[in-house]
C-alpha cells in the first residue's frame, strides 16, 4: 500500500464539503496514481477522493489524521518486512501466525482516534464493517496471508495438506498416487506435492486436470483433442501448430477457469506455465506447484472474506488487487513478474485486476 504526499490545491465540486477539501497526496495502484488523497481542513480527517465530474464523485473515509495514515501506511510496512511489532513473527508460520498478525494489524489501525464526528458525506465509523474503512480492512485480510508456509526444500513454499484440506476439503484435492507419476516428471520435490498435498479439483480459476488420473503430456493432451469430434472445430489449428519444445516433459495440470488456458508443468524443473489450447507459447504463470496451490488457496480465502469483510466496498477495487498481487509477490516474484509485451500476458496480475469480470 503506498501513499504519495504532493500539494494542497482545493477540489472544486458541487457537495460544499468536498468543496472545501484539500488535496495532500495520492494512492497508487499499479505503480500510477489513483485516488487523491484529501483532507478536511477544518476536522482534519482524511478521505480517498476520485472526482469523475462535478456532481459524481467517490468519497471514502481514509484516516483520522494525515499523522494517522501516514502511522498506519507504516505499520502495513513494517508487517510485510516482519519488523517493529510484527518482528518477533518472523520464522513462525501457519495458520496461527496468520490470525496474530490480523489481530495486531486490526489492533493498530483501531488505536487511532476515529470518533464519530468530521466525516462528512463519507460516513463514520458506525457504518464501516469492523469499525474500519476498507482500505484498512484489506490490508488486514490479505497482507497475513504471506505467512502461512515457510520456505520448502526442492519448492518454494512448504505448504501443508491441511492448509488446503481447511478450505477445500479432501475431497476437493486431486491428488496424484505416485503409481499413476510418470517416470518423466523427474523433479522429485513436485512428485511428492502432487502425491502428498496435492491440487483443488476446483477453484474457480483452476480445475486440476484428471480426478487423480495419471498425468498426460502435452503430446498426448493434443492427440486427445484431436480425437474429439466435439472439438473438430479446432482440430485445424492443432494441426497446424508444432509443439513447444520438450514437449514430452510438459504435462497438462489443469485448466485456468474461463479463460481457455492450459496449466502446464515441467516435468524436470517443476515450473508451471500457461498456455492456450494449442500450447506453442508457454508464459510463466507460478514457480512451482507450491506456490500455484498458495495462489489459489490465498484467492478463495479472499473469496470467503469479501462479505463478511466488505473488501470491496468503496472505491478500492485496484487496492485490493494490487494487495493480493503483492502478497503472491512475496512468496513468488515468478508469478508476478512484469509483463514484456502485449501479447506477454502474466495471468494472476492481469485477472485480479479484472474488475469488470469482478474476479475478487
Amino acid at each position: 500500500m503506498t501513499f504519495r504526499t504532493v500539494g494542497a490545491p482545493v477540489v472544486r465540486a458541487v457537495d460544499p464539503f468536498i468543496a472545501g477539501l484539500e488535496i495532500v497526496g495520492h494512492l497508487l495502484c499499479e505503480g500510477q496514481e489513483a485516488q487523491a488523497v484529501a483532507r478536511d481542513p477544518d476536522s482534519g480527517r482524511v478521505f480517498a477522493l476520485e472526482v469523475y465530474r462535478p456532481d459524481l464523485v467517490a468519497l471514502d473515509a481514509l484516516a483520522p489524521s494525515v499523522e494517522a495514515l501516514r502511522r498506519m501506511v507504516a505499520a502495513v510496512a513494517e508487517l510485510e518486512g516482519l519488523r517493529g511489532r510484527f518482528a518477533d513473527l518472523a520464522g513462525h508460520t501457519g495458520v496461527e501466525p496468520v490470525k496474530e498478525a490480523l489481530r495486531r494489524l486490526v489492533a493498530v489501525f483501531r488505536a487511532e482516534e476515529w470518533g464519530p464526528d468530521g466525516w462528512g458525506p463519507a460516513g463514520g465509523p458506525e457504518r464501516w464493517p469492523h469499525e474500519l474503512p476498507t482500505l484498512w480492512r484489506i490490508m488486514a485480510v490479505i497482507k497475513p496471508m504471506a505467512l502461512i508456509a515457510s520456505p520448502g526444500r526442492g519448492l518454494r513454499l512448504d505448504l501443508p495438506a491441511r492448509v488446503l484440506e481447511n478450505v477445500f476439503r479432501v475431497r476437493g484435492l486431486v491428488r496424484v498416487a505416485p503409481e499413476n507419476l510418470p517416470a518423466a516428471l523427474t523433479h522429485e520435490p513436485t512428485r511428492r506435492f502432487l502425491s502428498e498435498v496435492g491440487l483443488p479439483a476446483d477453484a474457480r480459476l483452476f480445475s486440476a486436470d484428471g480426478a487423480g488420473e495419471p498425468l498426460r503430456t502435452v503430446l498426448e493432451h493434443r492427440e486427445e483433442f484431436l480425437r474429439d469430434p466435439g472439438l473438430a472445430h479446432l482440430h485445424d489449428a492443432i494441426g497446424r501448430t508444432p509443439p513447444p519444445p520438450g514437449a514430452d516433459h510438459l504435462f497438462v495440470i489443469g485448466g485456468m477457469g474461463g479463460y481457455d488456458l492450459e496449466a502446464l508443468l515441467d516435468g524436470r524443473t517443476g515450473a508451471i506455465y500457461h498456455a492456450p489450447y494449442t500450447c506453442e507459447e508457454l508464459t510463466p504463470l507460478n514457480a512451482d506447484v507450491s506456490t500455484l496451490a498458495f495462489t489459489l488457496w490465498m484467492y478463495a480465502m479472499e473469496q470467503g472474506l469479501r462479505d463478511p469483510y466488505d473488501l470491496t466496498g468503496g472505491d478500492f477495487y485496484h487496492q485490493l488487487a494490487d494487495t493480493m498481487v503483492a502478497t503472491l509477490a512475496a512468496v513468488d516474484p515468478v508469478a508476478c513478474l512484469p509483463s514484456t509485451g502485449a501479447d506477454d500476458f502474466r495471468f494472476w496480475p492481469e485477472v485480479f485486476h479484472d474488475a469488470a469480470g469482478g474476479v475478487l
